[in-house]
């Protein structure tokens, strides 16, 4: 008799031979796992991120303690294109210590209904990170300048980097007006990463399969065909 594998027109009928032999379920199940488990699997993207920006503060009140700031800030060195920066945030004064803080969500001073707002890096193309802020501010009246310093957290983005995740650590040098209805002018010093997430592609489990079910196939007629002998 021909110990040749059965043509896959005959498969099938093999498939219930080998239900009987349990040898063969924990080989099949594991390349089917295998390929199922490469469906969670994400390739990741580091970026470093680094620029800094000539920026402009306006201040908007909302009550007597609380105010939303506008920074909005442009740089020729950005990387990736991120040539501008629009920082939106809540920020409060603390008149015992001088520290004004920053934060994106306003429940944090007490007041409630106000929506969460954002930053964002963005140029003139399609690439855009989407994040928010907290940070500390410090001004020195005497010599009419201030600092800040906090991070903001990416949380999304757009083009190239849908989906962006990471931190970035940012410095403010402010130079203040005697006239406090004056848009504070300073620099953005930014630094830090983010990442991007993309599928694996999923590999094709049909044909790992058919092979398994052919080998199988070929084993159990060379085994039967082995017995008929002796």
């Amino acid at each position: 008799m021909n110990n040749s594998c059965q043509p896959l027109s005959l498969i099938s009928k093999s498939v219930s031979k080998l239900r009987s032999y349990s040898l063969f379920l924990p080989a099949t199940l594991t390349v089917l796992s295998f390929g199922l488990d490469t469906n969670k699997a994400l390739a990741q993207t580091s970026y470093p991120f680094q620029a800094i920006y000539d920026v402009v503060v306006k201040s908007e009140p909302i009550t007597s303690e609380v105010s939303k700031i506008t920074l909005e800030g442009k740089s020729g060195d950005a990387l990736y294109g991120l040539t501008n920066i629009i920082s939106l945030s809540y920020t409060r004064l603390d008149p015992t210590t001088g520290v004004t803080t920053a934060g994106a969500d306003a429940a944090e001073f007490g007041l409630q209904g106000l929506p969460i707002l954002t930053d964002k890096f963005f140029g003139s193309g399609d690439d855009s990170l989407i994040g928010t802020s907290k940070a500390t501010a410090v001004a020195d009246l005497q010599n009419l300048t201030a600092s800040a310093s906090g991070i903001v957290t990416i949380t999304d983005g757009t083009g190239r980097f849908s989906g962006a995740k990471g931190i970035l650590s940012i410095l403010d040098k402010y130079t203040l007006s005697p006239d406090p209805t004056a848009p504070i002018r300073g620099q953005a010093f930014v630094d830090g990463s983010f990442q991007t997430f993309q599928k694996v592609p999923e590999p094709s489990i049909t044909a790992s399969f058919i092979s398994i079910i052919a080998i199988g196939a070929c084993f159990l007629r060379g085994r039967k065909h082995r017995k008929a002998v002796l």
